[in-house]
């Protein structure tokens, strides 16, 4: 069986405060006459549910259309269930004696956050919570399978310490001036309720190939 754990996008999404908001413009409509509907949308490449490409904090770092197609496929994922207040970061911890982490080749982290995306999407925007950066360096150093990272809120760095610190979570899962061993994707917004108490057998967070940009949307397809 198979989920689909990407939000909808639509202009009315809750995204990362001050990005710019998702924008559809109907360009040609049958109502009015033109001989299809087709339109035109302004999308923000950090908004809804998307993929972080190493880009996104190194400049030399693989842009989106860049990253080898395996990246995007998980065959080992593993679901994490660690629930999480405003602000409050899954920690080392927590991750680092979980039985098989180390064959995992996908860490899902779901904290509960995203029950609060439609209900409470203030809180949503700005108490998000995070990973602590002790946490993000055990992954990128240590867990050597793990190609990328999902969470089901807006940033593994949280909002104010981010940008008070200079995204040290996103600098020492992407960037190579923090570590020479390979990037660690971050896929953040992601739909995880539906894996709860799931066999997570294989997961595909397909991207829309942007030439040189710094991420994209994904869609997600778990199969449990």
């Amino acid at each position: 069986m198979f989920l689909e754990l990407s939000y909808i996008l639509s202009e009315k999404i809750p995204n990362y405060p001050d990005s710019v908001p998702e924008r559809f413009e109907r360009i040609l409509s049958q109502e009015k006459g033109d001989v299809s509907n087709t339109t035109l949308v302004y999308h923000y490449t950090h908004n809804g549910t998307h993929v972080d490409a190493p880009y996104h904090f190194d400049s030399n770092g693989w842009k989106i259309h860049e990253i080898p197609i395996s990246y995007f496929i998980y065959e080992n994922p593993l679901f994490l269930n660690f629930p999480k207040g405003p602000e409050e970061k899954i920690t080392l911890k927590e991750v680092q004696n979980v039985p098989n982490v180390e064959k995992a080749d996908l860490l899902i982290f779901r904290t509960g956050f995203g029950e609060l995306r439609e209900k409470d999407p203030i809180t949503y925007r700005f108490l998000f919570p995070g990973l602590e950066v002790d946490l993000a360096r055990f992954i990128r150093e240590e867990l050597e399978n793990v190609k990328a990272i999902m969470i089901d809120f807006l940033s593994v760095d949280p909002l104010i310490e981010g940008n008070q610190k200079g995204f040290v979570v996103h600098k020492q899962l992407l960037s190579k001036e923090t570590s020479s061993k390979r990037p660690v994707l971050i896929i953040e917004d992601v739909f995880l309720e539906p894996l709860i108490d799931q066999n997570v057998k294989r997961v595909f967070p397909l991207p829309i190939r942007f030439m040189d940009v710094d991420g994209a949307p994904v869609s997600v397809v778990a199969e449990i």
